[in-house]
């Protein structure tokens, strides 16, 4: 996940999921010349237009974005979204995306982000579930900011330290010398 900082513009309910080239290289291509089936058992639809391949996955339960995700356009194609894999929230190690951030309750955020009497809420972005995909704009732009850290004071003030997954702190020491 890189480190920047951007504006959210809108959410898109029910998305779905072009898969980027990154990923299409390094797995589903992989994944597709060593399993006809690959595609098919993971809700995924290919389209081949002469020596090109793009592949995506409608909007659904099995959607690897959940039913909701949160733009905010920038160019690492990085945003907030839903997942199907409610279950990985509970392990402490959750270093399994290629870069976007799953957000555990997408509804209660889209409550926090429209307020409480906004046109839109959490509740009515449910009702929506299964009903095509909807792009909506939100009421004001919300500041995004994307940071790592490798340690953190926790509520009791002690400092608790988490696995430098992107070698950063290393980086850093060298580069100060230490």
């Amino acid at each position: 996940t890189p480190v920047f900082s951007h504006q959210l513009e809108y959410l898109v309910l029910n998305p779905s999921w072009h898969i980027p080239p990154s990923i299409l290289r390094k797995e589903i291509l992989p994944g597709l010349a060593n399993d006809p089936n690959y595609a098919a058992r993971r809700g995924y639809q290919v389209v081949r237009r002469g020596n090109t391949i793009s592949v995506s996955q409608p909007p659904g339960p099995r959607n690897a974005l959940g039913y909701i995700k949160f733009m905010f356009p920038n160019d690492h194609a990085v945003y907030l979204h839903d997942t199907p894999s409610r279950g990985l929230f509970a392990n402490e190690t959750r270093a399994f995306s290629h870069g976007c951030v799953r957000v555990e309750d997408p509804f209660a955020l889209a409550d926090d982000i429209f307020g409480p009497h906004g046109e839109w809420n959490g509740k009515k972005l449910k009702g929506l579930i299964g009903r095509g995909e909807q792009q909506i704009k939100v009421p004001a732009p919300v500041k995004i900011h994307l940071t790592y850290f490798t340690m953190a004071v926790d509520s009791n003030g002690d400092i608790r330290t988490f696995n430098d997954l992107y070698g950063i702190d290393r980086k850093t020491r060298s580069a100060l010398g230490l």
